[in-house]
């Protein structure tokens, strides 16, 4: 882990050790039962137990998308100051969701992968670049640990959101 840690950091510009990532998905059609993930990964591995769902409470279809539905959550997530701080975040989508996180944390690096058409990891986003890097020219292990917090966060997300849909058409 040591390796890809320093390998992140020197990627993100940081000094500091990175031990605890957080990721974070937004799930929904059309705004119809919103549900947003937080899922950890320390020392490289997730970490269950730190997993936390999160219905959307106060965003309204049509009223910002998954932008306002991802800062919603964030603000909650940051109202616990008994929850561990994370040394970087993780989310799904461009640069309006890196600004989105950056209005709400701004002192925690963020990363924001884009998807291609295919909805495979493409681009990446984060606080020193003006453009989006392509994710194929990130080293191969820092390339990886972003798409891994990135589809547990989505996995994680869809799961929440199938469950509050089957409980609500049964």
């Amino acid at each position: 882990w040591t390796g890809i840690s320093h390998q992140l950091g020197v990627v993100l510009g940081m000094t500091e050790s990175i031990s605890r990532i957080e990721g974070y998905d937004i799930s929904n059609i059309q705004g119809q039962f919103a549900v947003g993930s937080m899922i950890v990964f320390n020392n490289g591995e997730p970490e269950k137990s730190a997993y936390r769902k999160f219905k959307i409470r106060t965003v309204l279809p049509n009223e910002g998308g998954d932008v306002a539905m991802l800062r919603e959550m964030l603000t909650r997530r940051f109202k616990h100051a008994e929850w561990p701080r994370p040394d970087v975040i993780v989310v799904d989508g461009g640069k309006a969701q890196w600004s989105a996180v950056r209005r709400v944390v701004p002192d925690i690096p963020v990363i924001a992968l884009t998807k291609d058409a295919r909805h495979h990891g493409h681009h990446i986003f984060f606080s020193s670049v003006k453009e989006p890097i392509p994710l194929n020219n990130l080293p191969m292990p820092v390339a990886n640990l972003i798409l891994r917090v990135d589809d547990e966060a989505h996995r994680f997300a869809i799961r929440y959101y199938r469950t509050l849909h089957r409980r609500t058409i049964s």
